[in-house]
């Protein structure tokens, strides 16, 4: 996995450009037990490829809540 160039949105700073870089960990998966060595832009991993691959990240998953519609009371009348 080769360093890439990611676009950062706009928060609180401007939006910029930065590189990430990858990193080679070797630890032992949690699950199988094995020797492993894994490249990964993020934190070391604990689990290995086979056990838990990596996650595809797109657009489609990080969809935007819908906005809350604000809807009126209707106004009661007094029965007496």
């Amino acid at each position: 996995m080769p360093s890439k160039r990611v676009h950062v949105r706009e928060y609180t700073v401007r939006a910029h450009e930065r590189m990430i870089h990858t990193r080679v960990y070797k630890f032992i998966c949690k699950q199988c037990n094995k020797d492993v060595e894994r490249e990964t832009y993020g934190p070391r991993p604990l689990y290995c490829d086979r056990c838990r691959p990596s996650m595809i990240h797109t657009e489609k998953a990080h969809k935007k809540k819908p906005r809350p519609v604000l809807v009126k009371r209707q106004k009661r009348r007094n029965a007496s």
